[in-house]
């Protein structure tokens, strides 16, 4: 009997020491804390904050020292009862303590006025949800207004407005010093790095400027979750810069530097504006994202973009004048390479740069469906290997797509490739792993690849280049051009060049499309109303109704 006694009181002791060490020195809502407003923690009885004091007891910095070394709030709810006014004068102090299984309700009120260069709100936020609360007129530098890194949470129903956020990293030597676990720095104007946190109903107008490298998003630099009815708007200027010993890829967007997850029903307004250094540099440039990497794992998510839409518009400067181009992509929604379906997305915001690799209105390189996009803003390429209002690239079927806004891309030199195309939906169609479909797309705008001195640069309706493989082809079906179609190289109302002359069992198709817009060729086109160029390609169903004009 004894000596079962001895095990079990070891137990306990073991138990006890493990729940030490999960919740060391927490506050819990039983514990309640002098100095606020009214309340004990609790989820029916949360704490009242009024003014900035009892805001800063929030933070950490306890008005009562009770001896204890917390590190958290635990289990713990709050609420705002009145509007909060930091003096914008003064810096804030560090927060002292993170929140845990928390939960904080700005009940609609506002926080303003926090001015401060590298700390955030709160030090700390695990499984904490943040509610229904505004900031403004805040002045921030080289830190997000939240926090650099937020688990498993929830935000929502926030609003960031009126306020300046900065970062500058242009002389920083060490990359790993952060708070994202890794060579890759990613900031962002609420929160740096954000991993299985849902967003819902943010919405941010600030003026947001950033010096260096790195991964930047007016929301988060780099998010994992899943975000719906986002509002961003305002600036977004940047300057990167080059380090020649740890190069990290540069990303940049409206909202996110880096998605791994979905966005839903969220628009951006804010301009964009990039300068690049005269280096070899690498830079991924869009509206909603910068880029999105592979969707989460597990049960399927859906889109990965769904009815987003870009209203802002982007401009990417440089003074390279090297014949190799800089590798810059630049779109839209998303300018990197994305794993998952696009469906139902707009941009209407003009896109402008030069010595790029792409520019598109929706997305660069596709690894999932496009389908129900459109693009209205113009799309303006100095030599840029491919232009085009919906992808460059794209790996999976295009379907009920439209473009309305002018494609442009014009050569002022020669490059490694001779390439510099436009065209009205996709550039090029790899049929690489699965057969692909460009399917009910129309054109209705001016497409234009402009190269007198080298006549390399070709033009299209709906595709420049539908490619096929030993195993798969590309099918275009049911599409049409009204625009006005002027290449220097191939041009076409339809497709301007189609097949691959080393494949002998695969059949490229273009089947039912029309061409009803003016085609301006320099001759050499076999059938420039619908397909400039063509081996082992059927081409049956097509009228071409559009006059064609020789330069």
């Amino acid at each position: 009997m004894e000596k079962k006694f001895r095990v079990t009181s070891l137990f306990l002791v073991i138990l006890i020491a493990i729940t030490t060490l999960y919740h060391p020195y927490t506050v819990k809502a039983a514990e309640v804390i002098e100095g606020f407003h009214g309340g004990s923690g609790t989820e029916d009885d949360p704490y009242q904050i009024s003014t900035v004091e009892e805001f800063e007891i929030l933070r950490g910095n306890l008005k009562v020292d009770d001896g204890y070394d917390h590190t958290d709030f635990y289990d713990t709810y709050f609420v705002l009862t009145r509007d909060i006014a930091y003096d914008s004068s003064k810096q804030i102090r560090a927060p002292k303590l993170g929140l845990t299984k928390c939960r904080l309700d700005g009940n609609g009120h506002t926080v303003s006025g926090i001015t401060s260069t590298g700390k955030s709100l709160f030090n700390r936020v695990n499984e904490t949800e943040i509610i229904n609360i505004k900031f403004k007129n805040c002045n921030l530098k080289n830190t997000p207004l939240l926090a650099k890194d937020i688990f498993d949470g929830k935000l929502s129903k926030i609003t960031f407005s009126n306020s300046k956020v900065s970062f500058n990293n242009r002389n920083k030597k060490d990359f790993s010093d952060e708070s994202n676990y890794g060579s890759k720095l990613y900031y962002g104007g609420l929160v740096n790095w954000v991993y299985n946190t849902k967003t819902e109903k943010v919405n941010v107008n600030i003026n947001m400027s950033i010096k260096g490298t790195g991964a930047y998003g007016m929301l988060y630099g780099n998010y994992r979750g899943n975000a719906t009815g986002i509002k961003t708007a305002g600036t977004l200027n940047a300057a990167i810069s080059y380090d020649n010993k740890n190069q990290a890829v540069n990303c940049i967007g409206g909202m996110f530097g880096n998605i791994e997850g979905t966005v839903k029903n969220s628009v951006n307004k804010a301009k964009i504006t990039v300068s690049l250094p005269n280096k070899k540099v690498g830079c991924s440039i869009a509206g909603i994202s910068g880029i999105g990497s592979y969707p989460l794992e597990g049960k399927k998510t859906g889109c990965r973009y769904y009815k987003c839409k870009n209203q802002g518009a982007i401009k990417a400067t440089t003074k390279w004048k090297n014949k190799e181009r800089l590798f810059v992509n630049i779109a839209g929604i998303t300018a990197g390479y994305t794993d998952g379906d696009i469906q139902s997305c707009s941009n209407s915001g003009n896109i402008t740069a030069s010595f790029s690799e792409g520019i598109a209105g929706i997305a660069n390189t596709a690894n999932g469906k496009i389908s129900k996009c459109s693009n209205s803003g113009k799309i303006t390429g100095v030599d840029t290997k491919r232009v085009s209002g919906i992808a460059n690239w794209a790996n999976k079927d295009v379907k009920s797509c439209t473009n309305s806004g002018a494609i442009k891309n014009s050569a002022s030199m020669i490059h490694y490739d001779g390439e510099s195309n436009a065209a009205g939906i996709v550039n090029y169609a790899d049929p690489e792993y699965r057969n692909v479909t460009i399917r009910d797309c129309k054109n209705k705008a001016k497409v234009t690849a402009v190269n007198e001195r080298y006549h390399a640069s070709d033009a299209a309706g709906i595709v420049n280049h539908i490619s096929q493989m030993e195993n798969y082809h590309s099918t275009v079906y049911k599409c049409s051009n009204s625009g006005t179609i002027s290449g220097d190289g191939w041009s076409s109302g339809i497709v301007a060049s189609s097949g691959n002359w080393e494949v002998k069992n695969g059949k490229n198709v273009i089947k039912s499309c029309t061409n009803t817009g003016k085609i301006y060729t320099r001759g050499g086109d076999k059938k420039p109303g619908i397909c400039g160029y063509a081996i082992n390609t059927t081409i049956k169903g097509c009228q071409n109704r559009g006059k064609i004009i020789k330069k």
